[in-house]
């Protein structure tokens, strides 16, 4: 631990004295920047700098002045790569990645930290939100991404910004408000795999104060794996999604914003391709090629989602304000997948989490354009979560002296009730210079009630509770910020901040053995310290612009949810607090218009996220210092080039595009293994994931007059690589593979 403590003061140390020596040459760089714009002026230029705003702060700001690693994709990104869920935006951000497997266990990771709410007593690392609203655990997460004005990734700690369990980041799908003028978009898309999605809004202003707008969006496709038992095909798409929001001044300081929306989808998931038999002793010859499965039962999942939004906006004299967020959110889910993997029908798993939530923040915000500016405010929140999961015995399930039909239950419910105040400010201190500082005291207490009943479970040794476990724990914390920002010219800004984090702790309420029982079912909350320097500017008379991030985050108490092998050859998920984790590493984020008709944008994430100690986490009770954090590549980067240019005789536009992406090598387990070896002595591939390249096209005309159409690729090089591997409760191998290659049509009119 003292080397570890002397590891980060160096970098602090270093990363100090870099800050102070690009704060001394201010004077240097803001003459030559000076120059720049004289010449600017001067020559004139048909290049416009766009100046990118967020409200990552809670406030409006300009991209360049927010001392955040953050990332900000914009509507026109939405439209022009083609991505249509979110999950698909994490293959353009540095250092972010979101599973490409079940809705229902949505990971989102950020800088090769985070999690899943694989049950209603574990949250996520990183918090998702919807117009600053928060939207809960894993099965809201993976949101239809339309009408949206952009999406923000706060990447590293947001403790005092969002509050808990936002260690490693926060998303904010930032929507489109109405607006005061009649508008709208239609568009329908058609695709190989029997895609079809149709999408439109219409914004109609009420009054001179007040507007309506209404949003849709459908989207289907079949699958693409083939279930050689049932005759299905897996991972398809279909869902249906709307927001209608309302927007009135009630008067020149009031303002009231409303909005209401929904997502129904269900569809035939996939959890897995099994490579082995169900226990993990050979290959599996039932199935054995890509992109097949051999299951008595069709994985499937349903999400109903539902929230409503209420804020008020008050504009005292003198430019205070206060504003209030008042706001519900409503998650039921369902799931079912065979646990065996095969024809043998020995298990099969039915799973039902519904999560309610309310929440109400007050914010009072001082007038901008101060020498000293704050937001304060009360953050409530309130969460009751229910879960019912049954295993079902099949009929093969009697080989192992089980009775087919009978089920192992475990269900309960965890509310969660949690306050927060909370405060950030800045103060001028130069023309040049500001101190930024924020703090949020959270209070948060979980009250457990659940059962589980694993005496069906037969040899597998499931844990049998004779009372129900009433528990409750609470957990507190101050979070804080402190960031140092210099302009080191009217077009480069610099930052250096130190921020924490905390992630709630929990209960491991899931299919658990006696032995946890016996021990401890509950786990401490994790603290994140991280240390971040980064430069945002402007360069080539704003042809170029570039942002930098260098940053260090230690976590203590870290909590693992590791799949444990029990003696009898079967698992058990274990949830503790085992080791201490440092992620550090590099991001950079390039937009740059060599030409007015020609965009290219570039990102790049280097990432080293490793264990420095987990004791009893490998085999013989061995530490697993050293080893990397599973599902966190170390490197991963994207290319875009966008041509658009002008086809005077036909008043249309013509659009070209083309997105390259590379996620580096990594591991998927604690463990660092990249093969196993079966029983017969077979070696599989598990545990290790090679790099992977995708190229995505697509081509335009935008007429004047409204009309766009659209002829689009993604993953043209078909390829094939595995993304994920997994074993499963039996000991089955499991693994995910690239999604083949999609292509289609798109019209779009706009109104």
């Amino acid at each position: 631990m003292a080397k570890k403590h002397l590891s980060a003061q160096t970098g602090l140390f270093r990363l100090s004295i870099l800050f102070s020596l690009l704060a001394a040459n201010w004077s240097a760089a803001g003459a030559t920047d000076t120059l720049a714009d004289a010449e600017l002026t001067e020559q004139g230029s048909e290049f416009n700098y766009e100046v990118i705003t967020v409200t990552s702060q809670r406030r409006a700001q300009d991209l360049s002045e927010v001392p955040i690693a953050l990332s900000s994709f914009s509507a026109d990104n939405i439209q022009q790569t083609g991505i249509q869920q979110l999950r698909e935006i994490s293959d353009f951000i540095p250092n972010m990645e979101f599973s490409r497997g079940t809705d229902f266990g949505s990971q989102v990771t950020i800088r090769g930290v985070g999690a899943n709410s694989r049950n209603v007593g574990f949250d996520t690392r990183v918090g998702v939100y919807l117009d600053g609203v928060y939207l809960g655990q894993s099965p809201a997460l993976n949101q239809a991404l339309y009408d949206l004005e952009r999406v923000e990734v706060l990447r590293g700690p947001q403790g005092t910004l969002f509050g808990k369990n936002t260690v490693a980041g926060a998303v904010n799908m930032i929507s489109a408000r109405p607006i005061d003028f009649f508008e709208g978009k239609a568009s329908v898309m058609i695709g190989n795999m029997n895609a079809r999605e149709v999408q439109g809004r219409v914004n109609i202003p009420l009054s001179a104060d007040s507007a309506v707008k209404v949003s849709a969006n459908r989207s289907t496709r079949d699958g693409y794996i083939d279930n050689l038992t049932t005759g299905s095909k897996l991972n398809e798409r279909d869902s249906t999604a709307f927001r209608v929001q309302f927007l009135s001044e009630l008067s020149n300081d009031l303002e009231l914003y409303m909005s209401v929306d929904g997502l129904r989808s269900h569809r035939l998931s996939f959890l897995g391709e099994a490579l082995t038999d169900p226990f993990g002793t050979a290959l599996n010859t039932e199935a054995p090629e890509k992109f097949q499965v051999a299951t008595t039962t069709d994985t499937y999942e349903e999400r109903d989602l539902f929230g409503a939004h209420l804020e008020l906006s008050y504009q005292f004299g003198e430019g205070y304000a206060v504003k209030s967020i008042s706001a519900y959110r409503d998650s039921d889910s369902e799931y079912r997948n065979d646990s065996d993997y095969s024809t043998l029908d020995i298990f099969s798993i039915v799973y039902a989490d519904h999560y309610r939530q309310w929440s109400q923040e007050f914010q009072f915000i001082s007038p901008e354009h101060e020498q000293f500016n704050y937001i304060v405010g009360l953050y409530l929140y309130r969460q009751d979560a229910d879960s019912v999961r049954d295993g079902i015995n099949g009929p093969v399930s009697a080989m192992f002296g089980n009775q087919p039909g009978s089920v192992v239950t475990n269900f309960g419910e965890v509310k969660t009730t949690s306050y927060a105040l909370f405060a950030n400010s800045a103060y001028q201190l130069s023309d040049r210079m500001n101190l930024a500082v924020g703090l949020r005291f959270t209070d948060e207490t979980k009250e457990v009630d659940w059962l589980l009943d694993g005496r069906a479970s037969g040899i597998f040794g499931i844990g049998f509770t004779e009372v129900p476990l009433n528990q409750k724990r609470s957990d507190q914390d101050l979070s804080y910020s402190v960031s140092l920002n210099a302009q080191l010219s009217s077009h480069i800004n610099s930052y250096l901040k130190y921020s924490t984090a905390f992630k709630s702790g929990g209960y491991n309420l899931d299919y658990v053995t006696n032995a946890d029982l016996e021990a401890s079912l509950e786990f401490d909350k994790e603290r994140v310290g991280s240390i971040e320097l980064g430069l945002k500017g402007a360069f080539l008379q704003h042809r170029l612009i570039a942002n930098f991030a260098l940053f260090r985050a230690n976590f203590s108490d870290y909590q693992v949810n590791q799949l444990m092998e029990l003696p009898n050859g079967g698992t058990s998920f274990s949830i503790r607090n085992a080791s201490e984790v440092t992620s550090q590493g590099m991001e950079l984020e390039i937009t740059y218009r060599p030409i007015s008709s020609l965009q290219i944008q570039a990102s790049l994430g280097l990432l080293d996220a490793t264990f420095d100690d987990f004791p009893n986490a490998l085999a013989g009770n061995m530490n697993a210092a050293g080893n990397q954090l599973p599902d966190a590549p170390k490197r991963n980067a994207s290319l875009s080039g966008q041509y658009v240019t002008e086809l005077n005789r036909w008043n249309t536009d013509l659009l070209l595009r083309a997105d390259i992406t590379h996620k580096g090598s990594y591991y998927t387990t604690v463990t660092n293994q990249r093969t196993h070896t079966l029983l017969d002595g077979t070696t599989v591939a598990y545990g290790y994931i090679e790099e992977n390249t995708m190229l995505n096209v697509r081509a335009g005309l935008l007429t004047h007059s409204g009309w766009e159409a659209y002829l689009w690729a993604r993953n043209l090089t078909n390829s094939s690589k595995a993304i994920h591997s997994s074993r499963d409760f039996f000991g089955t191998i499991t693994a995910n593979y690239q999604e083949p290659r999609t292509f289609g049509l798109e019209l779009v009119y706009n109104f």
